[in-house]
């Protein structure tokens, strides 16, 4: 019996590593495919830049990565750069202090959860675009209307996953901990915290990309500083290379902070990663 299982089991490593052969792809090849798309990427910009036929509308990859160029190179535009990511961490931190404990709440206890779910359902149904006129007749212009669509966008990913964590939790976790006489901190700190943990981190990852997206957004309309603002000051003044550049420096910055996110993720909940 003991043989049939050991070959089960090697069948199954096998299995896992000719997946992993298919679809992870070894190093080299990794870096190969993402030239490869990076390179048909660049081929169909410049030949629509051909087709258009007008920097206006649609500069050459050439000409967008000089913009790109002297952008990075730019104090002001790394300044409003930074600007825009404090925003994003002061408006993320403050969805964390209102979204974690109102989910651990809403997850443990059916009470709380019928009580608050007819407020906060409705209320995430409401465009985010939608808040701004509003959030500047409260706020005015400046960081006050940014931090506000920020937290409101980034409050609904991380509570929704910090309940489905809590909910999520097998009895037995509770059962275990009280026939040793736990109580309920200590029942929060060693069992609801890290066995939602996981969930946790999945909500944050959303509601920061999210945060990051919203905050362009609303620097658009409700501030005259950060990087949004200076994407709108490069869309004025007609120049479409700058403007892709900034787009792209977004893109870039947008991607570095999931990737950062992601080692995170690895670090604190290590054991969802064990092969």
């Amino acid at each position: 019996m003991g043989t049939i299982e050991n070959k089960v089991c090697v069948s199954g490593v096998v299995e896992k590593n000719n997946e992993r052969k298919l679809f992870g792809l070894s190093g080299g090849k990794n870096i190969v495919y993402r030239l490869i798309t990076l390179t048909v990427a660049l081929g169909i910009w410049q030949l629509a830049a051909m087709s258009y036929n007008s920097d206006l509308l649609m500069p050459p990859p050439w000409k967008t990565a000089k913009a790109f160029y002297f952008a990075v190179q730019n104090p002001e535009l790394l300044a409003n750069l930074l600007l825009t990511m404090k925003r994003v961490g002061l408006g993320f931190l403050y969805a964390l202090l209102i979204g974690a404990p109102l989910g651990f709440a809403m997850g443990y206890s059916k009470t709380v959860y019928k009580l608050l779910d007819p407020i906060i359902n409705p209320i995430r149904q409401i465009p985010i675009m939608a808040w701004i006129p509003l959030t500047i007749v409260w706020f005015g212009l400046g960081d006050g209307p940014t931090l506000f669509l920020i937290t409101m966008v980034g409050v609904f990913p991380i509570l929704i996953n910090t309940i489905a964590g809590v909910q999520g939790i097998s009895p037995d976790y509770y059962n275990a901990a009280r026939s040793m006489r736990a109580g309920p901190w200590s029942i929060f700190i060693h069992v609801i915290v890290p066995a939602s943990l996981p969930s946790i981190l999945t909500g944050v990852k959303i509601a920061v990309g999210l945060g990051w997206m919203s905050v362009i957004c609303a620097e658009f309309i409700a501030t005259s500083s950060g990087f949004g603002y200076y994407m709108v000051e490069a869309q004025s003044l007609m120049e479409t290379d700058l403007l892709l550049a900034l787009m792209i420096i977004a893109a870039v910055v947008g991607y570095s902070i999931d990737r950062l996110l992601g080692i995170i993720n690895k670090t604190l909940t290590g054991w969802r990663y064990v092969k």
